[in-house]
């Protein structure tokens, strides 16, 4: 069975190309793989990084990035998720295989470089877990589909939740506010400014939606 730095790479394509949800982390930690599984990675141009005590991999855009990962005894499950605002979202999730080693490329990261220019992901195996966040320093948050389309995203909703305090309706105006903060919250983690592994962020969509409710109506109200 491939170990799950195999699988890090290939969630996190399945979840670029899915929902460009791409998300950062603020501050590096250490030991973040436990269970004494080894993760080694090489980049074509940002050279070879031992992954097993390392939160964040900096990567450049014409980087071609392989992996291999090994763990103390036989894995027979792996699961990856994306994590969004503190939750990890199921990406891949495979049973069956053994093996106490694999590998996991060769990618290209100007391929995944366009959709979004960081994510953190988590994984976990049998005795093993740990987590990982890939930043690709010379991007642009502004110049990828999860960069730009969030800022679009926090642009409409803000313009509705105007809209509906003119115009009255609470709903709307919820739904208007959660799309704003949704949208500007992940702009705020592809500049790296969230960290993606705290459920502060989600402050931004649940503000968001109170204040989208609280405002509907308000500037209506005042010309009645």
């Amino acid at each position: 069975m491939r170990h799950w730095f195999g699988f890090v790479l290939r969630g996190s394509t399945l979840l670029v190309l899915s929902c460009a949800l791409l998300v950062a982390s603020a501050a590096p930690s250490a030991a973040v793989v436990t269970g004494g599984c080894k993760v080694q990675a090489t980049a074509s141009k940002s050279g070879g990084t031992d992954l097993t005590a390392l939160a964040e991999w900096h990567l450049k855009n014409e980087d071609v990035v392989t992996g291999t990962g090994s763990a103390p005894s036989e894995q027979t499950t792996v699961q990856i998720g994306a994590v969004v605002f503190g939750v990890a979202v199921p990406v891949v999730n495979s049973t069956g295989n053994k093996g106490t080693s694999g590998s996991g490329g060769p990618y290209a990261v100007a391929d995944y470089s366009k959709y979004g220019r960081i994510i953190s992901v988590a994984g976990s195996s049998d005795s093993c877990s740990g987590y990982v966040t890939i930043i690709v320093d010379d991007v642009d948050a502004l110049s990828t589909a999860a960069g730009a389309g969030g800022l679009a995203v926090g642009v409409l909703g803000t313009l509705g939740v105007l809209a509906t305090a003119f115009r009255g309706g609470r709903v709307g105006g919820a739904v208007f506010g959660l799309l704003a903060g949704l949208g500007f919250g992940v702009l705020l983690t592809q500049t790296g400014t969230l960290d993606p592994r705290s459920m502060v962020g989600l402050a931004l969509p649940g503000g968001g939606l109170v204040v989208g409710a609280a405002v509907a109506g308000i500037f209506k109200r005042r010309s009645t």
